[in-house]
């Protein structure tokens, strides 16, 4: 079998101490401390919240001699991204009781809150219990939220493939029964009985987070090959139904560390749908004594696959498993990511429409009420939500007779019909960075909608306005928005100046490469102009940006 150093970091040594996540938690959240201690910052994290400060304000406070402005994030698993009329009112109400006001979508189809107090964490985990939702394993070392397309979910869907990323979560959720004592309960079980954790966890769980995806096998709005561990449905000729597996991929970088990289994951194998849960628990397992415990900015899955080579990882699978999987089918052809928005009929004479969310972030303000629209129509009728990888989300069960009063509903609270977003605007997302991720370089999801509008003004200056260009922004090369697969990809370098990456492909199956760095937010556009101009003159008819940066690039 492959080896791994096993010297241990401090989160490593934190983990074991824990007691399967426990710590000292619950002792925390019952002092005045408006915080919670370092090594309690990092077991935070497998209950879904991250320690954070309004970095808006940190400097006058700091300046002042006053502490930080301690706040969290909490992140709301959703697997495949499907609620309930019910839950997205629960969800809705708790915006306001415990956060700032806003629901926040994420890239992995699960919701976010913001500006979270100490003393409001416990209020909220209670709230999302009462209406069978938690943040549990929505972050830490951790099978994270498992993403699939929107449309493996309906109606005329197979009724497995709806089902499996609900299955999925419920496998590898850790068995620790912490969350509930300390952010549920609040207040340790009198006589806990031990419950033993997954071996594919142990006592120190996995060496980073561990991302699942499931593509439909004619679009790939998940990016597949982005993801730890990626899905694609098929029928194998002799095996039948089942999946092809994709592993190793993952997109953050660290500018610090030149050895971390962005990765597109490699073809392991065809799994029939009765193996599927024994293959992710195998590659889980390899995962977690492989993975590299001493560096956390190389402890990915992506890095053993790299330095191993996916030959020897192949056939670390096949040792655990104690058979060979068989040959994984062709990729598919035609794979360019669907953005779900506008009306969409189904066989069932039942409908569904796609909204599109600026940057992800529901709210009520002087441009739009997406909230309260979405709000009274969850109130009026029993339809169901899905959010999508694209930050949007999808209202759906809708009769005949019910879209109209949605349609009102939408255009009274100025929610933009899909037919009416420009080019770039219709798909491009950003991550929240500033000012709440301490990680953030610079901004992302606040300006936005300022260098769409760049981007848009410079094509629509060319002629070139009704070309789809998918950007995607980021505030540091972690890459939650996932822009090193974008056509164009904007990454925060410095305090006020990005990277540009042009070239990554509309099925995700490439990466983007570096085209200029250290350029100020006010010259994106007119950074990438000149291959806008190469594109207008020399690009074929249906040739898409993505491809033709790549082309030209490669000259």
């Amino acid at each position: 079998m492959l080896e791994s150093t096993r010297q241990e970091t401090s989160v490593e040594v934190a983990k074991r101490a824990s007691d399967y996540l426990r710590g000292t938690l619950l002792e925390e959240l019952d002092n005045a401390s408006p915080k919670f201690d370092g090594d309690s910052e990092q077991l935070l994290k497998f209950h879904g919240v991250y320690a954070q400060d309004n970095r808006d304000v940190r400097r006058e406070r700091s300046l002042a001699g006053e502490e930080l402005e301690h706040i969290f994030m909490t992140r709301v698993v959703v697997p495949g991204g499907f609620l309930t009329s019910a839950q997205w009112l629960a969800l809705d109400a708790a915006s306001d009781t415990v956060a700032d006001g806003t629901i926040r979508l994420t890239t992995r189809q699960a919701i976010q809150y913001h500006g979270t107090i100490k003393g409001g964490l416990q209020s909220l985990a209670r709230q999302l219990d009462e209406v069978l939702m938690t943040s549990f394993g929505g972050c830490g070392d951790v099978v994270r939220n498992v993403v699939m397309c929107p449309d493996l979910q309906i109606p005329e869907a197979d009724p497995y493939i709806a089902e499996v990323a609900n299955a999925i979560a419920e496998r590898f959720r850790p068995t620790t029964t912490a969350h509930w004592e300390i952010f549920v309960d609040g207040q340790r079980a009198a006589s806990r009985e031990v419950v033993n954790e997954h071996s594919f966890y142990g006592d120190t769980y996995l060496p980073r987070k561990f991302k699942i995806a499931i593509a439909h096998p004619n679009e790939n709005c998940v990016d597949v090959f982005a993801q730890d561990l990626g899905m694609i449905p098929g029928t194998h000729p002799t095996l039948g139904e089942g999946f092809t597996f994709v592993v190793g991929g993952g997109l953050g970088r660290n500018y610090a560390h030149e050895h971390t990289f962005a990765r597109l994951g490699e073809v392991l194998g065809f799994v029939p749908r009765a193996n599927v849960e024994e293959v992710i628990a195998a590659v889980v397992d390899a995962y977690k004594d492989l993975g590299d415990r001493t560096d956390r900015k190389r402890a990915r899955l992506k890095y053993v696959l790299a330095d191993a080579g996916l030959e020897a990882f192949r056939g670390e699978i096949h040792t655990r498993l104690g058979y060979e999987l068989a040959e994984a089918l062709p990729l598919p052809a035609n794979f360019d990511r669907s953005d779900h928005l506008g009306w969409h009929g189904h066989d069932d004479g039942t409908w569904r429409v796609g909204v599109r969310v600026a940057a992800g972030r529901i709210r009520d303000d002087e441009t739009s009420q997406t909230r309260s629209a979405l709000r009274k129509i969850a109130q009026a009728l029993p339809v169901k939500f899905f959010l999508t990888p694209q930050q949007d989300i999808i209202i759906d069960g809708v009769s005949a007779d019910e879209r109209p009063f949605i349609d009102q509903l939408l255009r009274d609270a100025s929610v933009r019909e899909a037919e009416a977003l420009g080019s770039i605007e219709r798909t491009a997302l950003a991550c929240p960075a500033l000012p709440t991720c301490g990680q953030a370089l610079t901004e992302s999801e606040r300006v936005l909608g300022s260098v769409v509008t760049q981007f848009e003004s410079a094509l629509s200056s060319r002629g070139l306005e009704r070309r789809p260009v998918a950007l995607r922004m980021t505030g540091c090369p972690n890459g939650c928005a996932r822009p090193a697969v974008a056509e164009i990809g904007i990454v925060g370098r410095t305090k006020s100046t990005y990277d540009i990456y042009v070239g990554g492909s509309r099925q995700g199956d490439r990466l983007a490469t570096l085209f200029q760095e250290k350029v100020k937010l006010a010259d994106l556009a007119d950074a990438v102009a000149p291959l806008f101009d190469a594109w207008q003159s020399d690009g074929g008819v249906d040739e898409s940006f993505g491809d033709f940066a790549n082309r030209w690039s490669s000259k």
